[in-house]
């Protein structure tokens, strides 16, 4: 049998809480989906407590810092912003969902969820700010995209991915208008 990571640990727990929610993510769960011992799990983790904080590290590094590192190398600002409709939409909605429960109830996962949020924003005010747009208007218009993304993945069970994007689309015009309003023409050639 292979030896399994901490990140197949937390991949699987991504899936549970995208499939039940964290009412579904238990050591039992966890361990019969991974097809491995409790003991097994102890020894990583030494329990839940100390597991869901490494799955929610987890969570914020891969699911929020390593794509806003991978956003910033963009260097054009408006593939930046374009790009990052790309990596909204293929964020993993369900989960992101469930993390945003629980944190309603769990003083650390709403810690974490509140972090993650003021990061990616920060990221979203910087990109269209770079657009030569007015750092105030670009906090509301950084806002709007983020609350969108929030928004949806509340309401929807599972999100319409193309509804997801038609959406980030509109909002990408709105700040292209507002940083060019040439820019738009000439994106809607390129499409």
């Amino acid at each position: 049998m292979e030896r399994l990571t901490p990140e197949d640990y937390f991949r699987e727990a991504l899936a549970v809480l995208g499939d039940y929610g964290s009412d579904g993510l238990t050591i039992a769960v966890l361990c019969e989906r991974l097809q491995i011992t409790k003991g097994s799990f102890y020894h990583h983790f030494g329990g839940m407590p100390g597991f869901v904080t490494q799955l929610l590290e987890y969570w914020e590094r891969e699911h929020s810092e390593r794509l806003i590192k991978m956003s910033k190398a963009q260097h054009d600002p408006t593939l930046r912003v374009r790009g990052l409709t790309d990596l909204g939409v293929q964020l993993p909605h369900a989960p992101e969902a469930a993390i945003r429960a629980w944190g309603r109830s769990h003083p650390e996962v709403a810690e974490v969820t509140a972090r993650v949020d003021r990061r990616r924003e920060r990221h979203l005010v910087d990109a269209v700010a770079a657009l030569g747009i007015d750092r105030a208007r670009a906090r509301l218009l950084a806002r709007i995209g983020l609350t969108l993304l929030i928004g949806t993945q509340q309401r929807e069970h599972q999100v319409d991915l193309k509804r997801l994007r038609a959406m980030f689309e509109e909002t990408n015009k709105l700040i292209f208008l507002e940083a060019d309003p040439e820019l738009v023409a000439r994106l809607e050639r390129l499409a």
